[in-house]
């Protein structure tokens, strides 16, 4: 059978279209190279420039900003009080590896989540309170318009979406590790066994008092006007008609009442004269804040907590603590399994801090 000259011209482009396709993918890495690469979501080769660009990595071919890990990074020394000059060059860069990891994962997620979108609805609601959660953690508009602005955000309509998204990803993980969270009961009476000590209630005290402030009050006028309203309660004045010489307005409203008190959750110089004191017998102490009238009421001795009274509290606990597990190892297998579509250009983490936005 003779082929025709057309099918043959026709077999000689494709052959020659397939060649090109060949050395492209496999020799000259073109732009068939970086259209295949982008579809599977393999980093550019080429991202020479991502560096000049002020880019720190690509996940699925999407870059991770500096300006995007050190506002994360800011973020957390916000949360513990501190600023960027209490940072050491360091300390900076292991900062920005946890906050990068962070990022990647979240891309890792969006992928992943993208495919399987319809399992893990969210509702209007959900996301309506997450955006007011959000909102609360800045002082003002231009505050949250500036964060917004770092995260990449073109206002709250992709804030919202953003927020959807992370809902979705926190309903795709916890589908993902729930199996390996749950604790029985047996587990927690294990646990409870093992920590005994710890779950005892410890010793409680309800106090009175009445209070005359240092920076209000000179020692000796305080200390006259409280032996004043001493004498009048050993003589038989009920407490809460005395309690409206008090300064601590708190607790002028509820006669005085402190309520139930422990050691260590109030300032140590007023629980240690407070708890050395006497039930039912007014005295007079001193603290750093100033002077006071207290009267403890009741006590109650350290006491063993039973297994059935702290049960449910060992178990969200300890489920917490299954939770947290699961998903860190968890997102390390997502990086381990995605870890081609990675790409990490460190020599820009050693960067300083880029600048905050005005």
């Amino acid at each position: 059978m003779k082929m025709s000259s057309k099918f043959l011209w026709r077999l000689g482009i494709w052959g020659a279209f397939m060649l090109y396709l060949a050395l492209d993918l496999m020799v000259f890495k073109g732009p068939a190279d970086k259209m295949a690469r982008k579809a599977q979501g393999l980093p550019a080769k080429d991202a020479k420039t991502d560096p000049q660009l002020g880019i720190a990595a690509r996940v699925f071919h999407r870059p991770i900003y500096l300006s995007q890990i050190d506002y994360a990074v800011d973020q957390e020394l916000w949360a513990k009080g501190r600023k960027r000059e209490s940072v050491s060059p360091e300390e900076l860069r292991f900062l920005r590896n946890a906050a990068l990891t962070d990022l990647i994962d979240q891309y890792i997620l969006r992928e992943k989540v993208k495919a399987n979108r319809k399992d893990f609805p969210v509702s209007a609601r959900e996301v309506n309170d997450a955006y007011a959660r959000f909102i609360k953690r800045f002082k003002n508009q231009a505050e949250l318009e500036q964060a917004l602005k770092h995260h990449g955000f073109e206002g709250a309509k992709e804030l919202r979406q953003r927020l959807l998204a992370q809902i979705q990803q926190q309903k795709y993980i916890t589908s993902k590790i729930e199996d390996s969270i749950a604790v029985t009961d047996e587990a927690a009476k294990e646990w409870h066994d093992e920590h005994k000590d710890e779950l005892t209630i410890p010793e409680q005290i309800k106090v009175q008092h009445i209070f005359l402030a240092k920076l209000e009050n000179k020692e000796a006028d305080a200390l006259l006007k409280l032996r004043e309203i001493k004498h009048q309660l050993t003589n038989g004045t009920p407490f809460s008609q005395l309690v409206t010489h008090s300064e601590d307005e708190n607790t002028k409203r509820h006669s005085g009442n402190l309520g139930w008190i422990r050691r260590g959750r109030i300032a140590k110089d007023f629980t240690d004269a407070a708890f050395a004191t006497p039930l039912n017998t007014p005295t007079i102490i001193t603290t750093s804040i100033g002077w006071h009238l207290i009267n403890v009421t009741h006590k109650k001795a350290a006491q063993p907590r039973s297994f059935e009274h702290a049960k449910n509290e060992i178990i969200i606990a300890l489920e917490n603590i299954n939770r947290a597990a699961a998903v860190q190892t968890y997102r390390i297998n997502l990086r381990k399994q995605h870890y081609r579509r990675i790409q990490i250009h460190h020599e820009v983490l050693k960067r300083d801090w880029t600048k905050l936005e005005e």
